[in-house]
Formats: C-alpha cells, structure tokens, sequence
C-alpha cells in the first residue's frame, strides 16, 4: 500500500476532493488531517540552536543543573 499527501490551503474544497478522489480506482481510504498549530519564536529558535549545534552537554543531571543556573 502506498500514500498519497495532498496538501490543501482552501478547505472548502476538501468534500469535492474527496469526492473525485474516491472516483480513482484502488482508492482504499481517504481521510483529512488538519494543519498542525503554527509553533512559536521561541521553539523555532530552539530547533534552529540544535540544528547548528549550540546545545548544552552534559555527563550527568548535576552536571546539567549546574550549567542551567
């Protein structure tokens, strides 16, 4: 089995597609996802620090409370 991932900016569309989708021969299932939230500045740049490597490196959790302090 393989997926198909459509992504849709108009979600009035969506029963249409739906619809024509179902019409496509050796379609099994079909089914809608919304959007995930948008995330915030502050976990962007967390992921943008850990994808350039500046991240804290610790050999223990005392280790790691004392560079958090």
């Amino acid at each position: 089995m393989a997926q198909l991932i459509v992504t849709v900016e108009d979600a009035s569309l969506l029963p249409d597609l739906k619809k024509a989708i179902k019409m496509l021969r050796g379609v099994g299932n079909i089914s809608v996802k919304k959007a995930e939230a948008s995330l915030n500045e502050t976990t962007l740049r967390a992921m943008r620090d850990v994808k350039e490597g500046r991240t804290v490196k610790c050999k223990s959790f005392e280790e790691y409370l004392e560079k958090v302090k």
